[in-house]
């Protein structure tokens, strides 16, 4: 989309992306952008971060200058049909202009991609080696704990996704989660990563920091849950991933490996020798 006026916002703007996207919604169906906006559940979307196209965030005193004719993107995923119709529909029809913070914009390319929850399970496939990139700040809850997790736990991370996945999908293909997380703390190995932590404002007091950056897990098996693991990480591409989906966080990409690429299988550390494995494996629901 193009910015028809000038003005500034904070760099990480996941969490004015959203109110964008259901005020969309409230035009067409005030009922659904309610129900989507009540606290403490699972919620059927996610959204990234606005990002320039072709040039650099231009950043002064902490702050995103924009200028007329400045283009950015962001990409929002529905995890149920119905949703994703009620956003374009308004878009669409009315060539809606959209409202980031005090910033309006003018949509200029729709890129719509659309897959069901079969076809991901029908094309799942084991893999020795996952690799994610984690594109915006990134962190789990876990219940009785006070502090989030600022590391891909793989127990936490697929367990989190297996969740909303149960939540979403068809009852025919759901996934045990408990047998699930048991799967991946004898059989997912952190093999190298590059994180680094990020602290970001979503309009409270109070700033929150995430991880960003590329990870690879190493499969000892392509057995049992392994297609699994393939499923849930391209369904991360839709649904983000850990806390704060909906404001913009948890963003993740998959990144295909080369085929025929050897892996050197040094350096590896089990799930159950991380430092956090005394940790409760369960996930809070979204806050």
């Amino acid at each position: 989309m193009v910015a028809t006026d000038s003005g500034r916002m904070k760099p990480f703007t996941g969490h004015l992306v959203r109110g964008a996207l259901l005020s969309l919604i409230k035009n067409v169906d005030p009922e659904l952008a309610q129900s989507l906006h009540e606290p403490h559940q699972q919620r059927p979307y996610s959204v990234t971060p606005a990002t320039p196209i072709a040039q650099r965030m231009s950043i002064r005193e902490n702050l995103w200058w924009i200028r007329p004719g400045d283009q950015v993107r962001f990409h929002a995923g529905f995890l149920q049909d119905h949703i994703g119709e009620k956003a374009f529909q308004k878009i669409l029809e009315s060539r809606s202009e959209i409202k980031l913070g005090e910033i309006l914009f003018t949509p200029v390319r729709i890129e719509l991609k659309r897959t069901t929850y079969e076809e991901l399970v029908k094309t799942g496939r084991p893999e020795e080696i996952v690799t994610i990139r984690f594109t915006s700040p990134t962190q789990f809850t876990i219940k009785a704990r006070d502090f989030p997790l600022l590391f891909p736990d793989p127990r936490y991370l697929y367990g989190s996704l297996a969740q909303l996945w149960n939540k979403n999908a068809p009852p025919q293909i759901r996934v045990d989660t408990d047998e699930l997380h048991k799967w991946v703390e004898e059989h997912v190995y952190i093999r190298k990563y590059r994180l680094q932590t990020r602290e970001i404002e979503i309009g409270k007091p109070r700033r929150l920091a995430g991880f960003t950056g590329t990870l690879e897990y190493l499969l000892n098996s392509t057995e049992g849950y392994a297609s699994w693991i393939n499923v849930l990480t391209r369904y991360a591409t839709t649904a983000n991933t850990g806390a704060k989906r909906t404001s913009g966080m948890g963003a993740t990409q998959k990144i295909e490996r080369p085929k025929n690429s050897k892996i050197n299988q040094q350096h590896l550390y089990p799930t159950n020798h991380h430092p956090s494995s005394n940790q409760n494996h369960q996930n809070n629901s979204e806050s």
